[in-house]
């Protein structure tokens, strides 16, 4: 009994108002939560597996003097400050969730694109790759809560479970008022890279709301948000992480590692897409490729090249979405929270290390697939984060040159090159044969 109110309890404070963001993005993440819990307590199933997901495979020594940059110029070291833009995958809701219930949890410490907990040897996040080049990096978010965290703990994270596109404004408004009130941070000159990830609640709410979802209304919703942005912070890339192909949901509940909960989940979360007939789903995929097209057009428009120290880049990993799979050609949905939507710690790892790689790739020459793959290393011959302008494509040559005061030591080859997914559980491998060493000690000893 004490069990059941506690739960009840937990899921209230977790549907409290997460703060910014528009009412009826809100109070659907509301209902979706309730009806999550009703289905955890009616459905019985085993517990998922959390995942370790760093790597210790990815050393970078090197002592950078201070220069004048510009925004096409910025190496991973420039980089002061991380900030995140987005919806519950941005929160992280459920990545460290072993049960249904603990879908509701934001793990924001561990969210793919702003996390800052542990480090990269035990957390895969783009600020722990930063801080391989800069320690000092700031503005990530921390541990994990039922409620939109205090601002102390979310820093720069700004994601709202439930957000849609027409949230991006006032998501930008919330960052830009949190970085300037910030004494921790230097509004005016530190370098910023904020990351926006948003789309999977609009493509779900097609069938309620088909013009508010609309492929042009999310697109000139998140060009008024970049608009705020362009117009009032300084010294910032803006990376939009392109939409992934949601109509794939239904392969992930019947993948390997999901449980009948996942379809339950999937239904709640998503029933347009999960339920769909051959020519819906035709149709989803249309709009869902509509909505990629409308924002690859708007950033590559030149509509926020005009300042040296501000541009928006489009990172395509996840285009042409291709679901990661078992040694047997399996669905894997270990990647995947117990609701089968939501990304688990191995998914978050998986799209830090996607991002990053899109980060070093040129314009043009960009992966569209997300994969377990090699971690990039950015070179003395190209150390620049790519934009638009300073690709090879671009307005701006790369100003290269092959003598430096730097001593930057990188591995010529990729700095990560392991067998799919041991980065996910070598934590736990460690262990084990930790464990196995020392019992073969004792029996040796007692032998």
């Amino acid at each position: 009994m004490i069990a059941a109110i506690m739960r009840v309890l937990l899921f209230s404070l977790a549907l409290l108002p997460y703060g910014l963001g528009d009412e009826d993005s809100y109070l659907e993440w509301e209902k979706q939560m309730k009806e999550l819990e009703k289905i955890g307590n009616e459905v019985s199933g085993p517990e998922f597996t959390v995942y370790k997901t760093g790597t210790d495979f990815f050393n970078i020594t090197f002592e950078s003097q201070p220069e004048e940059k510009t925004v096409h110029l910025l190496r991973p070291q420039d980089i002061d400050v991380v900030g995140a833009m987005g919806d519950s995958i941005t929160a992280a809701n459920g990545a460290g969730a072993n049960t249904i219930a603990g879908v509701a949890i934001q793990y924001r410490g561990i969210s793919w694109t702003s996390g800052g907990d542990e480090s990269l040897e035990t957390s895969l996040t783009i600020t722990n790759i930063l801080r391989k080049f800069n320690p000092q990096v700031k503005g990530y978010g921390v541990g994990n809560g039922f409620l939109y965290q205090s601002r102390e703990e979310d820093w720069f994270n700004v994601g709202v479970p439930g957000a849609r596109a027409k949230d991006m404004p006032d998501q930008a408004r919330d960052l830009l008022s949190r970085m300037k009130n910030d004494s921790r941070t230097n509004y005016e000159n530190d370098w910023k890279l904020v990351s926006m990830f948003i789309g999977g609640n609009d493509l779900c709410a097609l069938d309620r709301d088909p013009i508010g979802a609309s492929p042009e209304i999310y697109r000139d919703k998140i060009m008024e948000g970049l608009d705020i942005l362009h117009k009032e912070l300084p010294r910032a890339i803006i990376q939009i992480v392109q939409i992934l192909e949601v109509y794939l949901l239904p392969q992930i509940a019947d993948g390997y590692g999901a449980s009948r909960v996942c379809k339950l989940a999937q239904r709640l979360a998503c029933d347009n897409v999960v339920l769909a007939n051959s020519t819906q789903q035709q149709e989803l995929r249309e709009i869902n490729w509509k909505y990629q097209d409308l924002v690859a057009e708007l950033v590559s428009s030149g509509r926020y090249d005009d300042r040296s120290d501000f541009t928006v880049v489009l990172q395509p990993f996840f285009k042409d979405t291709v679901l990661p799979v078992t040694e047997t050609g399996e669905v894997d949905a270990t990647f995947f929270a117990p609701d089968c939507f939501h990304f688990s710690s191995k998914g978050h790892a998986m799209g830090a290390l996607n991002l990053w790689n899109n980060m070093f790739e040129a314009e043009g020459a960009k992966t569209t697939e997300w994969s377990v793959t090699d971690l990039k290393c950015p070179s003395k011959e190209k150390p620049y984060i790519y934009t638009r302008l300073n690709s090879p494509s671009g307005e701006i040559p790369l100003e290269i040159t092959t003598e430096s005061s730097e001593d930057f030591v990188c591995p010529e080859l990729n700095c990560l090159s392991l067998p799919i997914w041991v980065i996910s559980v070598v934590g736990v491998f460690v262990a084990a044969i930790a464990g196995l060493l020392i019992l073969l000690l004792i029996l040796t000893t007692q032998g």
